[in-house]
């Protein structure tokens, strides 16, 4: 096995027990436990830590070594105003490219969405949302764009699994938006108006929330 597989297993391995909420915030990442159980050195699992130190997952402390990060909502905002810029132009770089095939994937994944959040299924919800908007930029040729908001929504989707408070009581309503953007995307209208919505649709969110934190 090669060294690289090995921080790639280390990686995969304790950012998805962050992201689906078996560490939560503040748990400190032993290494010599985290070796024991996955069967590797020290030295891979470091540099997986490290990766995840610099996605903003993990925090390194002076005395307490590595642990789950806090989350707080100036990051959550931060996430949602940098998706509301970035996938709106992504989206209309790429709408040339839309197919009807895609327009039909979008339908499902939004049906699938709703039934989620009929079954109260929050992590469905979480992972189906980020899928549709995913694929609202699949086709987008800028890559480097395309990863770096593939990384937004999954660092979106920890703060959501982490702080649940964070889940949208606007659901409904965001569902109803999404086919708002697929009708936007299947008729091909102006750039501008599909970037405004899709801007308009991540920053409701932020309005969404603040509405309640006041009101509570």
């Amino acid at each position: 096995m090669k060294k690289d597989s090995k921080q790639e297993i280390a990686y995969q391995f304790i950012r998805s027990r962050i992201t689906e909420g078996i560490y939560v915030q503040g748990q400190r990442l032993v290494i010599d436990t985290l070796g024991k159980e996955l069967n590797l050195s020290p030295i891979p699992i470091r540099e997986a830590i490290r990766r995840l130190e610099a996605e903003g997952l993990v925090t390194i402390k002076a005395y307490s070594g590595a642990v789950v990060s806090f989350i707080d909502e100036k990051e959550y905002f931060e996430v949602l105003s940098t998706l509301a810029a970035l996938e709106g132009y992504a989206v209309v770089t790429s709408i040339s490219q839309v197919t009807i095939e895609q327009i039909g994937e979008l339908h499902e994944i939004n049906l699938q969405i709703k039934e989620a959040l009929h079954q109260f299924n929050f992590n469905g919800y979480i992972k189906l949302n980020k899928e549709f908007h995913l694929c609202t930029i699949k086709y987008c040729t800028n890559k480097s764009l395309f990863n770096l908001i593939e990384q937004m929504w999954e660092k979106l989707d920890t703060i959501r699994r982490l702080k649940p408070m964070y889940f949208p009581t606007r659901a409904p309503e965001a569902i109803s938006e999404h086919e708002k953007i697929i009708s936007l995307l299947e008729t091909k209208q102006p750039s501008f108006e599909i970037e405004q919505f899709i801007r308009k649709h991540h920053l409701a969110a932020i309005h969404e929330y603040n509405k309640n934190v006041t009101s509570s």
